[in-house]
């Protein structure tokens, strides 16, 4: 979706309807190791893991069980399995998020071993997340029993358990290991930076710890309870956290690209496949036919700004014809941190929707208006005609769509356009242009530059013309993936 600038302003950010004490010395903490599998986790799918908010500077069922090894008995020999998993910051990750589905946050130290092993990197991707104190009730953040409320937007935890589960490395970082606030993606975070906002008309920040620079972490229990004694009670308290050096590049150290691909309509069934996987997972199909289409949102009451926002997308028909695929950029986690409610899936009401089961734990997260996502969804229509019937059914204020329709229709005339060639395109451009700005980098000039990638077409225009001022052609970023370190030019 998009705005015009002015309009972009006034815009609510609201959720789319898409160091001087080690804690080695203190008794309380124990090393744990994670063994369990997800029944989620498929071994003969590629595992997906982690992502992350770009925002440095901005302000913001079913459980599995965790089981710990004790390394006694039977037990020894995974337990030693586990143990040489961790020298690797991947493995580590992998175990963490692959046993958490629920919603529930989980603050226990890992062992300081797997803690060193997690990657640092400028690279990492920036959460933030909001610290509160024991007797913090507020009705929209908790619930009636007390505990918070799980996966809210601006993650939030106790401040307590959230100091109690760090772990001090051999380097001098503080690792959190644990799930916070329930999001499985957000575990294995570097603490970067501890803040404090004045709850008076004067306002003010005031930095706390800045990592490598200055400040302290509270680490023993006498020093946890006087920070929430003097910060908490009279001002907010936000952290600043860093998720490995690999998820900037993508969801999986194995897999990069913040893409992915839901092959809702294989006969085997529903999966999910992200980053670079997805070429390997792909088949040959031809790209026969391609449309673009946009809409509107549809709301009860819409707003002036409203009204100007418009989601663009391209529907694109194989030579197979036995279903299509809608192509669209949005959000980053638009739809994991929104429950998997994809307008484009006959399922989309249901509780579990299959897209969201689909989604391995280090997908979900919460979703991020800065950084952006592609999404190749298929869908079980077979043409434009049947299509257009889809949206048809599903428009109206209280539904999904408003004044759909198709503005462009042409061949697939690109020689290399098989469905794996697709998904290499999408994923050089994902890696070429990873934010989302309302203005000049979103849904609309995405489907515009792919449109014109797969027709030949340089005078195709975006859906709505609110976007064409400042639309520049970015088609040959379909090409040619971002430079790696590995790829520079040598001297």
């Amino acid at each position: 979706s998009v705005l015009p600038p002015v309009a972009a302003l006034s815009r609510s950010r609201s959720a789319p309807r898409t160091d001087h004490h080690s804690p080695e010395s203190d008794g309380r903490r124990r090393p744990v190791d994670f063994a369990d599998t997800s029944d989620e986790q498929k071994p003969d799918s590629p595992l997906l893991v982690g992502e992350g908010v770009v925002e440095e500077a901005a302000d913001d069922g079913h459980v599995d069980e965790v089981t710990d090894y004790d390394g006694e008995g039977e037990d020894d020999e995974a337990a030693e399995l586990l143990a040489e998993a961790a020298e690797s910051a991947e493995a580590l990750f992998l175990m963490r998020v692959s046993t958490q589905q629920s919603k529930d946050a989980l603050y226990e130290p890992i062992s300081t071993r797997a803690a060193d092993s997690v990657e640092a990197g400028s690279d990492g991707l920036i959460w933030h997340a909001q610290l509160v104190g024991e007797d913090y009730k507020h009705p929209k953040h908790v619930l009636p029993s007390g505990e918070l409320k799980p996966r809210r937007p601006m993650p939030q935890a106790r401040a307590s358990a959230f100091f109690d589960s760090l772990v001090h490395t051999q380097d001098g970082r503080f690792i959190f290991g644990g799930v916070l606030n329930g999001w499985p993606a957000l575990t294995s975070l570097e603490l970067r930076a501890i803040t404090v906002a004045r709850r008076t008309h004067l306002g003010g920040i005031k930095r706390l710890y800045d990592a490598g620079k200055a400040g302290a972490v509270p680490t023993t229990p006498e020093q946890i309870a006087t920070f929430v004694k003097k910060y908490l009670r009279k001002h907010s308290v936000r952290v600043t956290l860093r998720a490995p050096q690999w998820t900037g590049r993508g969801w999986s150290p194995d897999s990069p690209g913040h893409a992915y691909w839901f092959a809702a309509c294989d006969p085997r069934g529903p999966r999910l496949v992200a980053g670079s996987a997805m070429v390997t997972a792909g088949d040959s199909p031809r790209a026969k036919l391609v449309h673009m289409f946009g809409h509107r949102y549809a709301k009860a009451k819409e707003s002036a700004a409203d009204r100007l926002t418009w989601h663009s997308g391209l529907l694109i028909e194989w030579e197979h014809t036995e279903h299509c695929s809608v192509v669209e950029l949005a959000w980053y986690n638009g739809l994991a941190g929104y429950g998997g409610k994809s307008n484009f899936a006959l399922d989309r009401d249901e509780a579990r929707p299959a897209l969201y089961d689909a989604f391995p734990p280090g997908l979900k997260g919460p979703w991020v208006n800065n950084r952006a996502e592609i999404r190749v969804l298929d869908i079980p229509v077979r043409n434009k005609e049947e299509f257009i019937t889809f949206l048809a059914k599903h428009t109206g204020p209280t539904k999904r769509f408003l004044e759909p329709s198709i503005s462009h229709s042409a061949k697939v005339v690109l020689s290399n356009g098989t469905q794996r060639d697709l998904f290499q395109y999408v994923l050089n451009y994902i890696s070429r242009n990873p934010g989302y700005a309302d203005a000049r980098s979103n849904c609309q000039t995405f489907s515009c530059d792919l449109y014109r990638l797969l027709t030949g077409n340089s005078k195709t225009e975006t859906f709505h013309p609110v976007c064409r001022p400042l639309y520049v052609c970015r088609t040959s970023d379909f090409l040619y993936p971002a430079a790696g370190p590995s790829d520079k030019a040598p001297a």
